[in-house]
């Protein structure tokens, strides 16, 4: 599997012949069994166009980002951030405050 080539499907194949998570910076069980659930399912991957084989992949309320081996799919937890969705602009919503 190229990297390249990497949908929501191939990342939930992954999972599905359980490959562990490799967590780096020792985040909280509760984030490794929602990135599971989200690498399970059908989550919104985002490909890093800088970093071939890095990926975002968002959640309800969180965002990981994610390092797949391109020998054997390992798959690793870099960072998570908590996902703000706004309906308007940043700069916008900041001023009309």
């Amino acid at each position: 599997m190229a990297c390249e080539t990497l949908t929501a499907v191939d990342v939930g194949k992954n999972t599905s012949l359980n490959v562990t998570i490799r967590d780096v910076r020792q985040h909280s069980p509760e984030a490794i069994r929602t990135l599971q659930a989200l690498l399970a399912g059908c989550a919104c991957v985002k490909v890093d166009p800088k970093r071939p084989c890095f990926y975002e992949l968002s959640g309800d309320t969180d965002v990981f980002y994610i390092y797949v081996s391109p020998v054997g799919g390992a798959i690793e937890l870099l960072a998570t951030w908590a996902k703000y969705e706004t309906s308007e602009p940043l700069h916008l919503a900041k001023t009309a405050s």
